[in-house]
């Protein structure tokens, strides 16, 4: 955190390591600050200068993004228990969201990592869309991507079967994913590795078909490594029915809801739901309609909270148990 010493207003500061790189600024700085000074949406983070220290005649050593202040992140508000949370805001979030990726994808732009923990949300009820440090300008005719990109738990099964010539469908996915994951105040998919998190992926959606996915093995390289044999049972596609377990409130996440994540979720990127096609959906027409970010009740008892927070007060307070388990009074001999 840090305050604008002329207006007092408060901001966030992201430090750019230029003392690690043989060329003294890192490609992938150059990158998010060329595609955030290029994306002007309500629901996408702002971006608001590049400070630096000043040297005699050398490369600056502290580069700082400054940023608009958000209170919390969508990780910290789901792990932190004593924040109450309505079918309000986790409607006007998934939208918010939807909006933000369809004004990114609009503008060819793939973030590439997606995640509860890179949403941001200020006390007016305002979710935006940050970190693109993995972001990148995209385009159909591109057939060689970087595989290694989103965080496993929101990385798609095109990803972690091989795939290099991607779309921003795969954003998709990771979006699907956090909608689930604020239903459930927990993660949907939670891999270890890339093998289990593939195994989590069919076991709830299904094993992939050539009827569903023709073009697999083009597509994904690693496909033949876990391609069931013809004499192996093919998982069925249950999505669906893993919503309807685990919820703290399971009345909120209606047939639309599940329709809609169940859409997000689709194995072939080329048939899963965009931004645009999932703003259409019923769930946001469905009672309670949808709010604007106004509307929603901020009243959080906290006054922000983000995801190193909420995992180090979880942290305390497993220890606290773990102490008085083993503590407590003992007899005096």
């Amino acid at each position: 955190m840090g305050a604008d010493k002329v207006t007092g207003d408060v901001v966030a500061l992201k430090r750019i390591n230029t003392e690690q790189e043989e060329n003294g600024f890192p490609i992938t700085a150059i990158r998010e600050v060329k595609i955030l000074k290029a994306l002007d949406s309500p629901n996408i983070v702002c971006l608001k200068e590049i400070v630096t220290s000043k040297e005699n005649g050398e490369l600056p050593k502290n580069v700082y993004m400054v940023f608009e202040y958000m209170e919390f992140d969508l990780t910290g508000i789901l792990e932190t228990p004593t924040i109450k949370l309505t079918q309000d805001h986790i409607k006007s979030w998934s939208m918010q969201l939807l909006s933000g990726v369809h004004y990114m994808h609009t503008n060819k732009v793939i973030h590439r990592d997606l995640k509860a923990s890179n949403l941001l949300v200020n006390r007016k009820g305002e979710l935006k869309i940050a970190d693109f440090g993995l972001a990148r300008s995209w385009n159909s005719e591109m057939k060689r991507l970087t595989n290694k990109v989103i965080t496993l738990w929101y990385r798609p099964p095109e990803l972690l079967l091989g795939c290099t010539s991607y779309s921003d469908k795969i954003d998709m996915w990771s979006v699907g994913c956090i909608i689930a994951e604020m239903f459930r105040r927990s993660g949907f998919l939670r891999g270890g590795d890339e093998a289990t998190q593939l195994d989590l992926i069919f076991r709830i959606a299904g094993h992939p078909t050539l009827n569903d996915w023709p073009d697999i093995h083009k597509m994904c390289p690693l496909w033949k490594n876990f391609e069931p044999d013809s004499s192996d049972k093919l998982l069925p596609r249950g999505i669906k029915e893993a919503l309807r377990t685990g919820m703290p409130n399971p009345m909120w996440v209606t047939e639309n809801a599940k329709d809609l994540i169940d859409k997000l979720m689709i194995l072939n990127p080329r048939e899963r739901w965009s931004a645009g096609q999932a703003l259409d959906a019923e769930y946001f027409y469905e009672n309670p309609i949808v709010k604007p970010a106004e509307k929603l009740s901020m009243k959080f008892g906290v006054d922000s909270v983000h995801e190193w927070e909420a995992r180090e007060k979880h942290k305390q307070v497993m220890q606290q148990r773990a102490s008085s388990k083993g503590g407590g009074l003992r007899p005096i001999p």
